[in-house]
């Protein structure tokens, strides 16, 4: 099947430059600078990666919380040349737009003096900011600033979450914000698309399909419109990110297969993923142009340190854990509990 080959002399350069200025940034004993940009000679994935990109303005990867594979595939993507100078900008489900001009700065900016650390906010005043306070996604920004820095060609990221401010927040404005968040989506994207920018989507799998599904919530079984389905007038094309434990038998390395030519990852949805419910006629491209096999999925990405040990942080998600919902709520007590755990 797939095989790594060698890797370009500006894939290296970038490694380079990673392993030399990483360890003088914030963030330094966080985030490792081999540990997400290791398969960036994955020559096959991005060839794959550059033809949904020339026959598409637009490019979703399926996010998948908790797993740093998605982010994994954008950095192997971006460290190629050609796909860097090709793409305007990356927007992201991660990440409250209240914090956009600090990001431009960060990643802009080769002056800046905004650090890392000091975009935490970023992620931890964003609405459902309990699935964004993994490592890989400050890595991710940190390498793009990187990539920046050593081209002329600048690509920047959208943040597609409204505005907001935590401070103030009742219960009922924040179950809002989880409503309204799907207009903000889809008014980013169709901006970028209106601008004739080439772009990169970064958001939840479920968001980025291209037709509504059946998902299974408990017993229940409730309609999902993704808020990529109704943009049906842009050219975008999806990437399904594999979303199971177990190995596909014939796929040794990570791989991105277009799915109308192979056929055997063309399965019914209910045997991707068990949040599809049983009984769908819905084939996986019917909602998704192409699958990402990283290999068996991990859903245990690391937390940054310095984000296990904040008090303060640890004091104010206890503060949300009565503004938000049910779910939230018990991941909010979950995760507080099991850093205390390890402190003890």
């Amino acid at each position: 099947m797939m095989r790594y080959h060698s890797f370009s002399i500006y894939s290296h350069f970038v490694i380079v430059m990673c392993s030399m200025l990483l360890p003088y940034t914030s963030f330094a004993n966080e985030v490792s600078p081999s540990t997400h940009i290791a398969n960036t000679g994955n020559y096959e994935v991005n060839q794959t990666f550059k033809h949904l990109l020339s026959e598409h303005q637009i490019v979703a990867i399926g996010d998948i919380h908790g797993s740093a594979a998605p982010t994994e595939l954008l950095i192997n993507a971006l460290s190629d040349r050609d796909i860097f100078e090709s793409v305007n900008v990356i927007v992201t489900e991660f990440g409250n737009s209240h914090y956009q001009p600090e990001l431009d700065d960060y990643l802009l900016n080769p002056n800046t003096k905004v650090s890392l650390q000091e975009l935490e906010p970023l992620w931890q005043d964003s609405i459902y900011f309990m699935a964004w306070q993994y490592e890989h996604y400050r890595h991710f920004v940190q390498t793009l600033r990187l990539l920046n820095a050593s081209s002329n060609h600048k690509v920047r990221i959208a943040l597609a979450e409204p505005e907001f401010k935590w401070e103030g927040l009742s219960k009922e404005q924040w179950q809002s914000l989880t409503k309204t968040r799907i207009v903000n989506y889809e008014k980013t994207v169709k901006q970028i698309a209106e601008q004739k920018d080439k772009a990169i989507l970064l958001f939840g799998a479920m968001h980025t399909l291209k037709q509504p599904v059946s998902l299974k919530r408990g017993e229940a079984i409730n309609e999902f419109v993704p808020f990529t389905s109704k943009l049906k007038d842009l050219n975008i094309a999806t990437i399904w990110t594999h979303f199971s434990t177990s190995t596909i038998p014939d796929i040794s390395t990570p791989t991105l297969v277009l799915l109308n030519e192979k056929n055997e990852l063309n399965s019914p949805l209910s045997s991707v993923s068990a949040r599809f419910a049983d009984g769908t006629n819905q084939k996986l491209s019917d909602v998704a142009d192409a699958y990402y096999y990283p290999g068996p999925l991990d859903r245990h990405a690391p937390v940054p340190l310095r984000i296990k040990r904040d008090s303060q942080w640890h004091h104010e998600m206890n503060r949300r854990a009565a503004i938000v919902d049910e779910r939230v709520s018990a991941q909010i007590a979950k995760q507080l509990a099991e850093w205390q755990a390890k402190t003890d």
